[in-house]
């Protein structure tokens, strides 16, 4: 587009209208609401910020990832849950850290956030240190320090990481989304595109990796901005429920977000239902998250009236 040199009122909205939507791109790029721990030279969690109890199972100075794996595995215990993030970040001390690990820390502060925390100060607080552990074992990756040195662009370099790197890859996105899903429009507008990125290389390196867990989030993006396509979000939810029938993380989501929004009362029944009336253990190694779910899924079956009724 050309203007004149001395612009008359046509070519003075033109400006006024790209000027606007500067303005608005910087916001939305600027309103992320916490800058990026890539590039600061850390290199990893710091032990000193676990929130494990007071308890005589956690005396050790430095607790090896066996130990912290054995925690893991009982972490449908909260208090064991807390544990088991301690252990994790104690493991990182005792050992070079290394992507696996650094993913099952992330994990793990996921797992505390938003299953046992209930001061929501507290869940946003161990969602980012999530988010930061999934950035050091990103970081780690010679490949993505390269390109995120030369571009400061984490949507390019996340393209270097490959399967060895996945975990990290979708506990940062994760933990960065259930952080943003709750702030303001330009929060979560300023963090969708980056969001997007990292689930979209989760998709493409293995669609059923964590039981359909880029399905799930494409299924709920829709559903958290303006103009979100609801077929979409539908689309999703139902590939990811194909690929584990039994992860019931997948169910209560596709019925408080897509059901509700969509004003589908049957959806929302009868994902709740199912999550409810299916043993836990029915997909063995997500047990724990499922009895997290199945709780879950009784609150909002208790709540059917607040939006259909």
């Amino acid at each position: 587009m050309q203007f004149p040199y001395s612009p008359g009122l046509a070519s003075g909205k033109a400006l006024g209208r790209l000027a606007m939507h500067a303005m608005l791109a910087t916001l939305v790029l600027g309103c992320a609401g916490r800058k990026t721990t890539l590039g600061d030279g850390k290199p990893a969690p710091e032990a000193a910020q676990n929130p494990i109890p007071d308890s005589s199972k956690a005396n050790a100075v430095s607790v090896p990832r066996a130990e912290a794996d054995a925690y893991w595995e009982h972490r449908g215990d909260p208090d064991t849950a807390r544990l088991a993030l301690g252990a994790y970040l104690r493991a990182v001390e005792a050992v070079p850290p290394d992507a696996a690990l650094l993913g099952r820390v992330a994990r793990a502060y996921y797992l505390v956030a938003n299953y046992v925390e209930t001061d929501g100060a507290k869940k946003d607080s161990l969602f980012l240190k999530g988010v930061e552990a999934a950035e050091r074992g990103m970081a780690l990756h010679p490949g993505f320090a390269k390109v995120f040195q030369a571009t400061k662009d984490e949507k390019k370099a996340v393209r270097e990481l490959g399967l060895e790197s996945i975990d990290v890859i979708y506990w940062y996105s994760a933990n960065l989304g259930k952080w943003a899903s709750d702030k303001s429009l330009m929060v979560r507008l300023g963090n969708k595109s980056k969001l997007e990125a990292y689930s979209k290389r989760v998709l493409e390196l293995d669609e059923n990796y964590f039981h359909g867990a880029a399905h799930r989030f494409f299924g709920a993006l829709p559903t958290k901005v303006p103009g979100g396509d609801l077929n979409e979000s539908k689309r999703h939810f139902e590939k990811a429920i194909a690929i584990e029938p039994n992860y019931f993380g997948t169910r209560t989501l596709y019925a408080e977000l897509y059901a509700t929004k969509a004003r589908d009362k049957d959806t929302f029944t009868k994902q709740l239902d199912y999550v409810i009336a299916t043993p836990a253990g029915s997909l063995p190694d997500a047990e724990p998250e499922n009895r997290y779910e199945q709780a879950i899924a009784r609150q909002l079956k208790e709540k059917t009236h607040e939006w259909f009724d």
